[in-house]
């Protein structure tokens, strides 16, 4: 199962990912803003990849390969995944170098959490970042979430937030229809 956004191809992650998720998850300038110990060994990152395999196996959603339309190299990701022994579905994204600053991370988050609520019927979504990671803050922000001290899983020095289907519906999903 296959999204499409204005810019974006969404494919679910596959074994013929890993590569690309090696090149991504060793990169220390790309790594510096995520929650874990991060630049990745390779043993790492077959862990991470099966892990987001499994995923998809068990609930049929999560973790998505991103592909700029009207091009076949993968840019990102972003996924909506169970977190591990918690009832929370977390907003997970990321994009490589050449492609960040054009909007690209807000449209991928746009499209999963109206995937999200829309599609898969969640009644709230979370998402955490590193509140330095200012970028990354604003798409969680405009995707609608509010700041959420619920959402602990990742240790307490992250900005975490959510946004449940009614907010996001009548706010972010009416601002857009109305083009404001």
């Amino acid at each position: 199962m296959d999204l499409i956004s204005s810019r974006l191809r969404f494919r679910p992650m596959e074994e013929q990912d890993r590569r690309f998720m090696q090149r991504f998850l060793s990169d220390g300038e790309l790594t510096r803003w995520l929650p874990v110990d991060y630049p990745c060994p390779i043993e790492q990152v077959h862990l991470h990849v099966d892990r987001r395999l499994e995923h998809w196996d068990q609930y049929g959603f999560g973790t998505f390969v991103l592909e700029e339309l009207g091009g076949r190299e993968s840019v990102g990701y972003c996924g909506l995944e169970h977190v591990v022994e918690s009832p929370f579905i977390d907003l997970r994204y990321g994009l490589i170098q050449t492609v960040q600053g054009r909007g690209l991370a807000f449209e991928a988050a746009m499209r999963l959490v109206l995937y999200g609520f829309q599609g898969l019927q969640l009644p709230r979504i979370y998402g955490a970042a590193m509140p330095e990671n200012r970028a990354s803050v604003a798409v969680l922000t405009k995707v609608g979430m509010r700041p959420d001290k619920r959402f602990d899983c990742y240790g307490s020095n992250l900005f975490t937030a959510s946004v449940d289907r009614s907010t996001f519906e009548q706010t972010i999903l009416a601002g857009v229809e109305q083009g404001t």
